[in-house]
């Protein structure tokens, strides 16, 4: 039986935290199944995290007997920090539903969540200062979670909260009534079920800013804020959204954007138009194009030069003899950019096999983009493709991120 039971609820991913006859205790074994759970390619196709245990605690800290016996790692309290990180990290909401006792470590990993729904005869603590190992890798999450005086008087004093003083103190986020045994459970569902209604992207990009924000001075946090909600009022979700408020009638979300990427990815191998690709290696394009090679042909559109990586370029994309599914443009944001989604649109209506465009990281060109996606082609802005085919195993690039610095061609 897995320690860490999984299961997909639409673009919900349920973690089921599953070791009831040792209180649901952070061993070694389950520190380390908890942490590749929440590894980032796996939540990539989720919009949200919930997080629950089996039986009547939702976890008693570590595994006392373990690390009291021969089988004690060392390292086991830096693993531990490591696993509170990626889930407080994650890049989507985390919401944690705790039952019964929430000690120590356990007390930890459900203030490293986002939104922690608790039964109402929950307990909170961080009781070590009683056998003699203060909670020190705890404290960390409980003074981010708690206010300080509460918080300190848990880890001095080993004071147990009560559901009710967790809410008030700000450890928690709502206290669910246990009349029925299955409220719980079923109420931090519907809860992140509410959230993944949201588009993915919106959740990632403000998570990303929340957290970026915190414990900035006010002024830098402001300015964060307003260039995140610059760049949030260029999604397409934010047209919609506003559009959908204003004529009164639900948001149609489009795709969600992974499932777009993945797509366009998915297309590479039936060949790559890239526009303003360049035959010096030591510019960004030329080795995002060297990239492209790796995982299906790829045709360079320049027509400044003759060759790119060994290959003879093509002044236009109407010239490239050989058929290509995908269109990566190197242009400047903007009229250039356009100019080449409008050709690649065109070509698509002529039936010459064109389905996707793709605008590297660093440019963008709004209103071709509308047009490209109302004339039925897969459409991404603002990414790398080399960086995308590295993350999904298609390629054995090793340029990095430096293959496109933003901005730059």
């Amino acid at each position: 039986m897995a320690l860490v039971e999984e299961q997909r609820r639409g673009r919900v991913l349920h973690l089921h935290i599953n070791s009831p006859d040792n209180l649901n205790a952070l061993s070694g074994a389950m520190i380390r199944e908890i942490y590749e759970k929440f590894a980032p390619e796996r939540v990539r196709s989720a919009s949200v995290v919930m997080l629950t245990s089996a039986g009547r605690h939702f976890g008693a800290g570590h595994d006392l007997a373990e690390m009291a016996s021969g089988c004690y790692e060392p390292t086991l309290f830096r693993q531990c920090s490591n696993l509170m990180q990626r889930v407080a990290e994650c890049e989507i909401p985390v919401v944690a539903a705790v039952q019964g006792c929430a000690f120590a470590a356990g007390c930890q990993l459900a203030a490293s969540c986002d939104i922690v729904l608790a039964a109402s005869s929950a307990r909170f603590a961080t009781p070590g200062v009683k056998i003699g190992l203060f909670c020190s890798t705890p404290s960390v999450a409980v003074t981010r979670a708690a206010t300080a005086k509460v918080a300190a008087e848990m880890l001095y004093a080993g004071r147990e909260l009560t559901a009710t003083e967790a809410l008030h103190a700000g450890l928690i986020s709502r206290i669910i009534d246990e009349s029925d045994a299955g409220a719980l459970q079923a109420e931090a569902l519907r809860t992140c079920q509410r959230i993944a209604e949201t588009p993915r992207e919106l959740l990632v990009a403000g998570k990303a800013l929340v957290m970026g924000q915190k414990g900035k001075e006010l002024g830098q946090a402001y300015a964060m804020a307003s260039e995140a909600m610059e760049h949030g009022m260029a999604r397409s979700c934010a047209t919609e959204g506003i559009g959908a408020f204003l004529e009164k009638r639900p948001p149609q979300w489009g795709a969600e954007e992974y499932e777009v990427v993945a797509e366009a990815v998915s297309l590479v191998s039936q060949g790559v138009a890239v526009v303003g690709a360049s035959p010096d290696p030591s510019r960004p394009s030329h080795g995002v194009f060297r990239a492209i090679q790796r995982a299906g042909p790829a045709y360079p559109v320049n027509p400044q030069a003759s060759a790119v990586a060994g290959v003879p370029t093509s002044a236009t994309l109407a010239a490239v003899q050989a058929p290509f599914a995908v269109v990566d443009i190197f242009r400047a944001s903007g009229s250039a950019a356009a100019e080449a989604v409008d050709e690649a649109i065109a070509l698509a209506k002529q039936g010459c096999g064109v389905r996707a465009i793709w605008l590297q990281e660093g440019i963008r060109a709004p209103e071709a983009e509308a047009r490209a996606r109302a004339a039925g082609l897969i459409c991404v802005a603002d990414r790398c493709l080399s960086v995308e085919l590295r993350r999904r195993g298609s390629t054995n690039d090793s340029h990095g991120r430096k293959d496109a610095p933003r901005g730059k061609l």
